[in-house]
């Protein structure tokens, strides 16, 4: 078991510098998963909010060998929701609407 705790996510660029330490702080959402043994993707919201208050939301994948943040996901397009993991190096998001279901990998 290991634990990584949610101040390793930078602060959203779009939160104020001058915002309140709680407000400003980065919680991990309850979606995500495993991609593989060693990495899981996770969405973060903040305390006001989810982070797609502040436009684009951010997704991150970590490291669970040496628990710390690999890096933030870069998509083509706006993204909204949350990523959940299929367990074979892939996730999916859905569309805002809803309506579309898109499948990424690394």
């Amino acid at each position: 078991m290991a634990e990584m705790g949610a101040d390793a996510v930078p602060r959203h660029p779009a939160i104020e510098e001058e915002t309140e330490d709680d407000e400003a702080q980065a919680f991990f959402d309850y979606g995500g998963g495993f991609l593989d043994e060693d990495t899981l993707v996770v969405g973060t919201v903040g305390t006001v909010g989810t982070d797609e208050e502040f436009g684009t939301g951010r997704h991150w994948l970590v490291d669970t060998a040496r628990m710390r943040l690999i890096n933030q996901l870069a998509y083509p397009f706006e993204m909204t929701g949350l990523p959940e993991a299929l367990g074979d190096s892939t996730w999916y998001t859905t569309s805002g609407l809803d309506n579309a279901l898109h499948i990424w990998a690394l």
